[in-house]
């Protein structure tokens, strides 16, 4: 036996904490490429869409003239923003849901509950870490996205784009807060995924009341575009306050719920 060998062999195993644990569940399965290819993809086509949508309107439409405005930087992002709210919130949501509907199966359900102290200790590290992984897929798709859009369509300010995915980040981080707290609702993982969207539909519909839309969660969607034009920071920052405290909310009744229920 080689002396490599033998340093390989008395070595001692790393302890395999429940955070630690979570992160390997996450980047040694196809959860984490699932997540960073989809927002990538979408950041990278939907620019160039933008950007040939009246060619391709005009081939398709056989002679017909349907006018169509130039597209804007603005536009480049706001298609992103679009599309990802939708295809990449789904995405999101049900990572989520496979990570924090462990009491699906019985026997995980109680090996897991009989070997941690709390329930804290077990949906923290769930709920934190696809939090970070959804951000950092929300991150790429929107670099992704600004590239596309600079060298098609225009330049973007830098601040607001900075802005913006820091909106949207915190925008995820409380969709998956929406789907810990369905998962302690629920029992299956499509259960879950239904109850969270339910939920993040519900609260854009509750935006069109105008006297509290500037502090809902749903604010945040569309801050990325506004950023880009107009709006500044400090119009968000109560959205952000309010999205923070729910998102804190939900974990602890998520915790509260689970802690309760029967495995």
């Amino acid at each position: 036996m080689t002396a490599g060998t033998l340093s390989r062999v008395r070595r001692p195993a790393r302890p395999m904490s429940l955070w630690r644990l979570e992160w390997l569940r996450l980047t040694r399965t196809p959860r984490a490429i699932a997540l960073a290819a989809v927002f990538l993809f979408i950041g990278l086509i939907e620019p160039v869409v933008t950007r040939y949508l009246r060619d391709i309107v005009g081939r398709l439409s056989h002679g017909a003239r349907i006018p169509l405005p130039l597209p804007s930087p603005a536009d480049g992002l706001n298609s992103y923003v679009s599309e990802v709210t939708l295809v990449g919130l789904i995405v999101v949501v049900a990572v989520a849901a496979g990570a924090l509907t462990f009491d699906t199966r019985a026997g995980i359900s109680t090996f897991l509950r009989t070997r941690v102290s709390s329930m804290t200790r077990l949906v923290l590290p769930r709920f934190a870490v696809t939090a970070a992984a959804a951000a950092v897929a929300y991150l790429l798709g929107t670099l992704g996205a600004w590239y596309e859009t600079s060298v098609l369509l225009g330049s973007l300010p830098v601040g607001g784009v900075l802005a913006g995915i820091g909106c949207g980040a915190v925008y995820m981080m409380f969709a998956v807060a929406v789907t810990a707290l369905a998962a302690s609702l629920a029992r299956s993982a499509i259960g879950t995924v239904g109850t969270a969207l339910a939920i993040l539909i519900v609260i854009p519909i509750a935006g069109s009341i105008h006297a509290i839309a500037n502090w809902l969660p749903s604010a945040l969607v569309n801050a990325p575009v506004e950023l880009v034009g107009s709006e500044h920071l400090a119009h968000f920052i109560p959205s952000l306050a309010v999205t923070a405290a729910a998102s804190a909310a939900a974990v602890w009744f998520a915790v509260f719920r689970l802690a309760r229920r029967e495995a």
